[in-house]
C-alpha cells in the first residue's frame, strides 16, 4: 500500500525518522488496528524497526490503497506492554 508522508507530518515525528517509520510500514511483521480517539477514520500500526525498535504509525486512508502517514513515535508504557503481548501470542515471535 503506498503510504505519503506530507512535510508537516514529517516534522511532527516524535523521536523516531523517517527511515524508521517506513520500516516499520514495510515490515513482514505489523500490527494494525483502528484508533478509537478521534472522528477521523486513523490506523494505529505497531511495529519494530530493523533494529528492533517498537515503534507506532498513525495513517489515514485517504483512497482505497493510499494512505497518509499523520503521526508517529516510540511505543511505550500500555500500548508497549499491548504489543509485546501481541508479539509473544503470534505465531511467528520478533526474534530481533
Amino acid at each position: 500500500m503506498p503510504y505519503e508522508l506530507p512535510e508537516w507530518a514529517a516534522s511532527r515525528l516524535r523521536g523516531v525518522t523517517v527511515a524508521e517509520v517506513f520500516q516499520v510500514l514495510e515490515a513482514r511483521r505489523r500490527w494494525a488496528r483502528p484508533s478509537m480517539g478521534s472522528e477521523l477514520h486513523v490506523i494505529l500500526i505497531a511495529g519494530r524497526t530493523d533494529a528492533g525498535r517498537p515503534i507506532m504509525v498513525a495513517v489515514h486512508e485517504v483512497a482505497p490503497f493510499h494512505s497518509v502517514i499523520i503521526a508517529a513515535g516510540e511505543m511505550s508504557g500500555g500500548n508497549l506492554d499491548t504489543f509485546t503481548k501481541w508479539e509473544a501470542e503470534a505465531d511467528e515471535p520478533y526474534e530481533g
